[in-house]
């Protein structure tokens, strides 16, 4: 009968033991919501976005589940977080490194093809095989700057034809060279110009130039101070990009004998690679370079259709790779400055999914901007976690989209897209977001 009424009393125990822990789990998950839910209705009524058209997705990868939907289907202009999008295109199509040129070879000549490497002559890298090759070489040097097949503009579908000379906006081309934009270098005592080839027939008088803004008649590459003083250290201004002119540059600069060619010599080309392609992908997310993602788009049509044509490419692979998302997404452009581009929070959060799965956790991780970093260095220094992700910015829009490290290790992908704002300022919108995700990711 003592042994009955022990195992009466255990079982007992055990009962309201799992009833209580059950009940504490639920009340767990009820405060939870409710903190999500608030943090959503404070977002909602910030006055930074009063009146703007908002959606939210944010999925809970650890726990397989969504922690809040609020018109995550609904279309929004993403600005830049399309550069997610030509950032999967360069992990899937241009290997550890770029694969920046073709080259083929004879007794007396070399004949290059370029594959739009943005990285060529450009500053901001110092390692340049094919300008090595090219100085280093006593045979003659032919370039096939275009090539049959190819479609493509100057410019993406939708961009502002006002933004010509301004830096974030160069002409996209099958060879890049110094960025395409003349790089101006001002220091107490000279000013620098690189290329120096447009200024040739110009005084460039530092004392009459140091301090001074320049500026870009819109359909020629004649280069005129505007009046204004611009005291940076650097700057740029985009040129007009003329095969022949180009040529003409590449001369001026590596002071060698250099023509284009178009018909191709029926002898077998080889890959020349170039730098990491993590290395021009953290670049490119880090300060969100618009030249870097179009040139990306670019060189992933050359490797998939063996042309560079932006829109059969992003119709391709939208058909091969993308094809999987919730909702349809109009894409235009790689670096998201045309308001063409439409897509969903939904969307960002599968196509964030997807890469990760794909690509490794690690890899991606170390591409995308951190918080206290590149577009989003004076946010989330103080996160309750780690965060990853890519801004966008247009006038009334602000994106983020990305993926979350909670302080008790849940991994939350999420996506929060802003249209038709009208704070003064796009920073008042980003602390509003950036006060919503720290609410939702407290106590994860």
């Amino acid at each position: 009968m003592a042994k009955s009424i022990r195992k009466r009393i255990a079982t007992f125990k055990f009962e309201n033991w799992f009833k209580a822990l059950f009940i504490v789990a639920s009340i767990a998950m009820i405060l939870s919501a409710c903190s999500v839910r608030q943090a959503q209705k404070t977002l909602l009524k910030a006055e930074a976005v009063k009146g703007a058209h908002i959606g939210i997705a944010i999925y809970n990868d650890t726990k397989g589940e969504w922690l809040s939907k609020y018109q995550s289907d609904h279309y929004f202009t993403p600005a830049s977080n399309t550069k997610i999008l030509a950032t999967y295109l360069g992990l899937q199509f241009l290997g550890d490194s770029l694969p920046g040129w073709k080259m083929a070879e004879t007794a007396d000549s070399i004949f290059l093809i370029p594959q739009g490497d943005p990285s060529f002559m450009h500053p901001e890298f110092s390692y340049q095989p094919v300008v090595d090759l090219i100085q280093s070489t006593n045979k003659h040097v032919a370039i096939a700057i275009e090539k049959k097949g190819d479609r493509f503009e100057r410019f993406g579908d939708g961009w502002s034809w006002n933004d010509f000379a301004e830096d974030y906006q160069p002409e996209r081309a099958r060879m890049p060279i110094f960025g395409d934009v003349v790089h101006f270098y001002q220091d107490p005592k000279s000013v620098q110009v690189k290329p120096f080839y447009f200024f040739n027939n110009q005084s460039m008088d530092p004392a009459a130039i140091k301090g001074k803004d320049w500026t870009r008649a819109k359909i020629e590459n004649k280069f005129s101070l505007t009046g204004q003083n611009n005291t940076k250290k650097y700057f740029q201004v985009p040129f007009v990009y003329e095969p022949k002119q180009v040529i003409a540059i590449l001369q001026d600069s590596l002071r060698k004998n250099i023509t284009a060619f178009n018909a191709l010599p029926a002898i077998p080309f080889r890959t020349i690679k170039t730098i990491p392609t993590d290395s021009l992908l953290k670049i490119m997310m880090l300060r969100s370079d618009n030249f870097y993602a179009d040139q990306i788009v670019l060189m992933a049509s050359e490797q998939l259709l063996g042309k560079m044509d932006d829109a059969a490419l992003m119709d391709t692979a939208t058909k091969l790779i993308f094809a999987n998302l919730p909702q349809r997404m109009r894409w235009v452009d790689g670096s998201g400055l045309s308001r063409y581009n439409l897509n969903t929070p939904e969307n960002y959060v599968a196509i964030l999914q997807q890469m990760q799965a794909k690509f490794g956790e690690e890899r991606v991780k170390n591409i995308f901007e951190k918080g206290g970093e590149g577009t989003i260095a004076a946010y989330y220094k103080n996160f309750p976690g780690t965060i990853y992700a890519k801004t966008g910015t247009l006038g009334g829009q602000v994106a983020l989209s990305g993926f979350i490290y909670t302080p008790k290790k849940q991994k939350l992908y999420f996506s929060v897209l802003v249209a038709n704002h009208m704070s003064p300022s796009s920073a008042q919108v980003r602390r509003a977001v950036e006060a919503y995700l720290t609410a939702v990711t407290k106590g994860r």
